[in-house]
């Protein structure tokens, strides 16, 4: 435990950061059976000085994304069950209408997740709970009773405690100076007490997290940065507090500011100020801390300016008139203590988990808050020692936390410190999931860049491509078109032109730019073999068709839907998603491809382009510009050919995600504008008109194909997805014994599609599906939208087995008001699939 003590020369897992996410791998990996576990620390046990020893510990469960509010659930569960926390509630605040109906989103997405009991709150009752708030200034408060406060170092020590009793060894004051790789793995940690040889290494330092990747060329894309953190002297309204916290912790995210108390006095946090990045080389040591009188490294002297001279851009308001305005005895009271305290941000904001492709044993648990520290720590030893990423044994989705979802820019400074920038500055602004980033944009461009620009095409950021969503051109369709209206909320980021593209693509034929669409070619002898491996489908078909599979993890877990086209004995190309996804999904491939060098995986994530062509009159715009013959007999539904369109080599997929005929067209990035330009001018004459993102999502929905990562990811299995049709049971694949067992168990829950009964009526991802008589949660909404063709909103949700039936009637949450929806038999459209098969 104390530094005196002899470090080991060698142990199998060696823990770097003795802070809370460490210490919670440390205790879970060792709950898990790890015996041989050594956590190291550069500061002393277990107030070691990096983010655990000054953070206000506030646990507010009901986070941005599923992942990050069951990580912040069982954390929450987990430390007060080590006697590590304080249940005292939550509330947060709305200073504006638009707040106020995003805390009534916020707490049905909270339901949806099982955050139960959450309540909305008068202004009156927010004062009630909390007197020194003015409720004059606010129109009510979001309240959730099972919020509180963690003492970081407190559970921390006692989660080492625990770790300890089962074998883990902890050493404070050790500084790891190196990370020695050989051979493409982790052989060992170099302290300045000793080196020790490890089979795994997990980094769990936080702040100094891209130091280590310096050690080991590895790009960790976060920043330091710091935010400020005052206590008050004694409030009157608190004046006679016999504990620590009585009163709810309180957030006021309209003014970026949070507030808790200690005992009499009251605590005030802001972001109320512009982005005080850090460089980690330039994170003070000791010499520098004893001659400012910080106590701790991830502290920086207090900036006054900054929380009481500087006004927000946003608002006018300094930190200190808007904390004073919603407490108003602020105004009286003095200040004892004031801090700039250090945590971090990636460029997505969320945290950073998971094993180094590059180097086998090397683990990272970074950009994490004490709110999801418990709960990253049951993931990452599940993880390390199960394989797959569980959360308390139970199948979660971390793909957004993914080490691997980061594209080579996001390694610049410019990026990384761009983006962390960005994060901390929305860490608590009002941002629309469609919202889109300003700042280093346009680092990937397809060939059709240029003329999607002049076409007004809206561009998104998706893993650096400039994706367009829809185009402003084809609002000149309206007059053809009827597209409902959307509210104010839903409204924000779409665009009339979603719906025309939508209908237009039914109607005529409309060109799709696919270039994210990545195709990852597999070649070699033991190519079919390694499919069959990694696949859920039997691939081995004859060369030219072309399959639909799952990738799964051990779980079950859908880790990717993919198409596979076999383009010769020895050649396939997997088809999947752009940017993070095809990242990760091709990493999991090469990660099964033997070593014997019978097996070549190649991604072409920028080397190719794509369009597709959809629509009833697609083969009539293509027939004249292609070499093949397109006619059904000779090109038939899900088959692929390699030819030639205008002189140039393409491969053509005969498939459509919107649900029509239609073809994939892949070509070499150079030759795309080309292609481009003849599909454009061969459609003028039946009016073929551009269609984004937005569209084919959309006509997706309503076909019923799934999409990555909304209603298909690592938490659901291929029989609750709806996608048992593509599991050949007969072939031999990771997964396998996971899915056989859920069938021979019975599937408890699966999806289902549901319209909304009142014409017009749309709602959003990640709201409850309840039962009409009883106001019950019975599932949450993975993927919505407007179905133009059906004239109806659809929801797809994950809803227990008994209750996923077609006519049952059920209702859906949405800004305080229940809509009445009923399930349907999927697909909604084109059942018999006769427009794709014409």
């Amino acid at each position: 435990m104390s530094a005196g003590n002899t470090i080991p020369d060698s142990a199998g897992t060696v823990i770097v950061g003795a802070g809370c996410v460490g210490c919670s791998a440390a205790y879970h990996l060792t709950r898990l059976g790890r015996e041989d576990v050594v956590v190291v620390d550069r500061g002393p046990l277990y107030e070691t000085g990096g983010s655990t020893s000054h953070a206000p510990g506030l646990v507010f469960q009901t986070a941005g994304s599923r992942m990050m509010t069951r990580l912040a659930s069982y954390t929450r569960d987990l430390y007060a069950d080590l006697d590590g926390f304080r249940t005292c509630g939550g509330v947060e605040v709305a200073y504006t209408e638009d707040r106020w109906d995003y805390l009534k989103r916020k707490r049905e997405r909270g339901r949806a997740s099982g955050l139960e009991g959450g309540e909305l709150l008068s202004p009156e009752t927010v004062a009630e709970r909390i007197p020194q708030v003015d409720a004059e200034t606010v129109l009510g408060g979001y309240y959730l009773p099972t919020d509180g406060k963690a003492h970081a170092v407190d559970v921390s020590a006692t989660m080492a405690e625990r770790a300890r009793e089962r074998g883990a060894r902890f050493f404070g004051e050790t500084t790891v100076t190196d990370l020695e790789i050989r051979d493409g793995r982790i052989r060992a940690v170099v302290t300045d007490r000793g080196r020790i040889e490890a089979d795994e290494v997990l980094v769990a330092t936080n702040i100094w997290g891209p130091l280590f990747g310096e050690m080991v060329d590895v790009d960790i894309p976060l920043v330091p940065c710091a935010h400020q953190y005052l206590v008050t002297d004694e409030l009157e309204e608190l004046r006679g507090a016999s504990r620590e916290i009585e009163q709810p912790i309180l957030r006021h995210q309209d003014y970026s500011l949070y507030f808790r108390q200690h005992g009499e006095r009251y605590g005030i946090g802001s972001y109320n100020h512009e982005p005080l990045l850090v460089d980690p080389k330039d994170i003070y040591g000791p010499e520098k801390l004893d001659d400012l009188g910080l106590e701790y490294p991830s502290l920086r002297e207090f900036t006054e300016e900054h929380f009481f001279e500087n006004t927000h851009p946003d608002h006018g308001k300094t930190a200190y008139e808007a904390a004073c305005e919603l407490v108003p005895s602020l105004r009286d009271a003095e200040f004892e203590e004031g801090i700039n305290g250090m945590f971090c941000f990636t460029p997505d904001g969320n945290p950073i988990l998971g094993p180094t492709e590059e180097i086998d044993g090397l683990w990272w648990a970074l950009a994490i808050w004490v709110t999801q520290s418990g709960g990253a720590g049951s993931v990452i030893a599940h993880w390390m020692e199960d394989g797959v990423p569980r959360l308390d044994g139970e199948r979660i989705d971390v793909t957004g936390a993914h080490l691997s979802r980061f594209q080579p820019h996001a390694g610049s400074r410019e990026y990384a410190w761009g983006r962390g920038a960005q994060q901390y500055r929305e860490v608590y602004q009002l941002i629309h999931p469609r919202e889109q980033p300003t700042g280093q944009r346009g680092l990937r461009r397809s060939p059709f860049y240029g003329r999607q620009a002049e076409l007004g095409a809206e561009f998104y950021d998706a893993g650096g491509w400039e994706v367009p969503q829809w185009y402003e051109s084809n609002e000149s369709l309206l007059e053809t078109y009827d597209v409902p209206d959307r509210p104010d909320w839903l409204a924000r980021g779409w665009s009339k032109a979603q719906g025309v593209e939508h209908l237009a693509v039914r109607d005529r034929v409309a060109m799709v730019d696919m270039t994210t669409y990545t195709g990852i070619e597999v070649t070699g002898d033991g190519a079919t073999a390694l499919l069959q491996r990694v696949l859920t489908n039997d691939v081995d078909v004859s060369p030219g068709r072309i399959r639909y599979a799952a990738m799964c993890n051990e779980d079950g877990g859908i880790l990717a839907d993919v198409t596979v086209a076999r383009l010769a004995d020895d050649r396939y190309v997997v088809f999947t998603g752009g940017g993070n996804s095809a990242t990760l999904h091709s990493r999991w491939i090469r990660e099964h491809a033997p070593d014997d060098g019978s097996v070549s995986v190649t991604t072409h994530d920028s080397s190719r382009c794509g369009i597709g062509v959809f629509g009833p009159e697609s083969r009539n715009v293509l027939a004249p510009l292609v070499e093949a013959d397109l006619s059904n007999d000779a090109f038939p539904f899900y088959t692929a050919r390699e030819t030639y369109l205008e002189g140039v080599p393409v491969t053509m997929l005969r498939l459509s995600y919107a649900g029509e005929l239609g073809w994939e067209v892949y070509a070499p990035t150079e030759y795309g504008a080309k292609v481009w330009e003849a599909i454009e001018a061969a459609g003028e004459e039946y009016g073929i008109v551009p269609m984004g993102w937005a569209a084919l999502e959309s006509t997706s929905l309503e076909k019923g194909f799934r999409l990555w990562g909304t209603d298909i990811t690592p938490e659901y299995d291929p029989y609750e997805a709806g996608i048992g049709f593509a599991v050949d049971l007969e072939t031999d694949f990771v997964g396998k014994e996971a899915l056989l067992e859920a069938r021979e168990s019975g599937i408890d829950r699966r999806i289902a599609p549901i319209t909304l009964d009142e014409r017009g009526a749309v709602v959003d991802a990640g709201h409850p599906v309840v039962d009409p008589d009883d106001g019950s949660v019975l599932g949450d909404v993975v993927r919505a939208d407007y179905g133009y063709t059906i004239d109806a909103g659809i929801a797809y949700a994950y809803l227990p087995a008994a209750d996923a039936e077609a006519g049952r009637h059920v209702e859906i949450e949405y800004e305080g008001e229940r809509h009445p929806a009923t399930v349907r038999e999927e697909p909604l459209f084109d059942p018999d699939r006769e427009r794709m098969l014409r």
